[in-house]
């Protein structure tokens, strides 16, 4: 299957990603009603999502033509939300021109890259002896051991080298969502790096990996991957996906384990809303 010029391929890729954040939000206020994310659907058209001071649309100009009404109901949205001043879009290179047009003319400018990539699972095989440290584990966990899966995969965001109550229970209503996984590194039986895949048919996703900052640049990132790519071979996936900042450490450890980069979207951002 051709990777690069591929409308097909890129509507999986941004529905795996829509579906997935929209069951995430949904469960996480199941839980906690007062939690500050929330999405919008426009039917058959793209989700805008929500989560924090945040708010950026996914899967727009794919499908449905966007009219100026959707774009003042979008807006109309994000302004409700005192905490968010500005809207995004992550458009992807498939993207119908109108959009493009229709958001430039309300001012909207280029604000970021994000690489997307893509590994065909068919003729892909792990690197023999990779983990040769029998020190070191990667498995899937479950059950009470979703605790310290969320705990670690925290420490290693956390910027200032703490975990709370509340960003523990946000990281693991990840693993409530739909044929979602999470994976644990350990050295010595310490927990030092954990993982996420998302499966939807035969595409799977990876997303939400980390390693505590004293465990860096030791190559776990790429046993997590090659486990991963593992687990979303034997579920019967043809293709996993994964979303990177472009020339960065991450970007390069996919090249190293057989992603391609299929493009890069843009993401675009309106003026302040309020």
């Amino acid at each position: 299957m051709t990777l690069v010029n591929n409308k097909s391929l890129a509507r999986k890729i941004e529905a795996i990603k829509s579906r997935g954040t929209k069951e995430y939000i949904i469960k996480h206020k199941e839980m906690n009603p007062a939690a500050n994310m929330d999405y919008l659907t426009l039917q058959g058209k793209g989700e805008v999502f929500c989560t924090g001071n945040v708010c950026f649309g996914i899967g727009f100009g794919l499908n449905g033509v966007l009219v100026e009404n959707d774009l003042n109901v979008i807006e109309d949205f994000i302004r409700q939300r005192k905490e968010v001043a500005h809207a995004e879009f992550e458009l992807t290179p498939f993207c119908d021109p109108l959009l493009l047009a229709q958001l430039q003319e309300r001012n909207y400018t280029f604000d970021h890259f994000l690489a997307v990539w893509v590994v065909e699972l068919e003729n892909w095989q792990p690197k023999e002896n990779r983990l040769k440290d029998e020190a070191v584990t990667v498995a899937e966990v479950s059950g009470e051991e979703t605790y310290e899966w969320a705990w670690t995969v925290a420490l290693g965001i956390s910027r200032d080298n703490t975990v709370t109550e509340e960003m523990m229970e946000s990281t693991r209503t990840f693993l409530e969502v739909s044929n979602t996984a999470g994976f644990l590194l350990k050295a010595n039986g310490e927990s030092i790096a954990g993982a996420t895949i998302a499966i939807d048919g035969k595409l799977g996703e990876l997303f939400l990996t980390s390693t505590v900052k004293a465990f860096r640049g030791r190559g776990f990132q790429n046993l997590l991957i090659e486990e991963r790519l593992r687990y979303a071979k034997e579920k019967g996936c043809s293709h996993v996906t994964v979303t990177t900042q472009p020339d960065t450490v991450s970007a390069r450890n996919m090249e190293r384990n057989g992603f391609k980069l299929m493009y890069n979207k843009a993401v675009v951002k309106s003026p302040r809303i309020h």
